[in-house]
């Protein structure tokens, strides 16, 4: 599929000193009006300071972030603070969408990484050289390709401390409460996650159903029971969380091949 190209209209370096340069009309901290963007916005910050408004939200500004505007978003800032910048449109539906996946602010992207490869993108587009513009524009749309795949793996490397934490969370309960009638419902609200969500994370990370690993940690606890005591099955049955006896017989015999007086008869104590 062919893609259109975007229409550079400006790039650079941008420093709020030279735009608000009256110490007296813009004193540091003070707060640029507030606008429309009007086209697509790309910055990397170069220097530490000042504060990014995008949307309502407020992101204290550090070197290497990196804010994606979009048109129609709303923008100001808190002086003062230093970008490499590059301004552009398309009416490229597809290329919009590349772009779009990429907006808004993204916190320690890393100068060393992105701030070459934009300062030599500007490099291109000022030169004024026969098809600098065309290649600009093409270095612009292969930045995007990249850092699109970039975000993409930074995301799924922050789910996956998050998964095993509430799957950790999940199991901890789980272990805390398996002699009350737990239900998926209840696990996933302990866990602030929708009973559908959590059971995907769940059978994803651990390869079982909620319900199979919650059998499984009460039949444990049958077995050391029926192991260690001489507690009557029914009330095995109800310290384990099964709702009757022949339930927990049943569940017993199909995962051990065993029913549980069978196996309390035969347990060899170790000596």
């Amino acid at each position: 599929m062919s893609v259109s190209l975007p229409l550079l209209s400006s790039a650079g370096i941008f420093d709020s000193h030279d735009k608000f340069s009256d110490p007296e009309k813009y004193p540091e901290n003070s707060v640029s009006h507030l606008r429309t963007v009007i086209e697509y916005e790309l910055e990397l910050f170069i220097l530490d300071g000042g504060i990014s408004h995008l949307n309502g939200k407020s992101y204290p500004i550090h070197k290497g972030d990196m804010l994606i505007a979009r048109p129609g978003d709303k923008r100001q800032s808190t002086l003062h603070f230093s970008s490499i910048f590059v301004h552009f449109g398309s009416l490229d539906e597809q290329l919009r969408a590349l772009v779009d996946s990429t907006c808004g602010y993204h916190p320690d992207m890393g100068y060393e990484k992105y701030g070459p490869e934009l300062s030599f993108l500007c490099q291109t587009l000022l030169s004024f050289e026969p098809y600098s513009d065309l290649d600009a524009s093409a270095r612009l749309v292969s930045f995007f390709c990249r850092l699109q795949k970039d975000l993409a793996l930074q995301r799924r490397q922050t789910r996956e401390p998050q998964t095993a934490s509430v799957v950790s969370k999940a199991i901890d309960f789980m272990r805390e409460n398996y002699a009350e009638p737990l239900t998926v419902q209840a696990i996933a609200q302990h866990c602030s996650l929708s009973s559908s969500h959590f059971y995907r994370i769940f059978l994803a990370t651990v390869h079982t159903t909620p319900n199979a690993y919650l059998t499984t940690l009460r039949l444990s606890a049958a077995k050391s029971l029926l192991a260690t005591t001489s507690l009557p099955l029914s009330v095995i049955a109800s310290q384990c969380g099964f709702s009757s006896q022949s339930y927990f017989s049943d569940c017993f015999r199909k995962n051990f091949g065993v029913s549980p007086r069978e196996f309390r008869n035969s347990y060899v104590y170790p000596t």
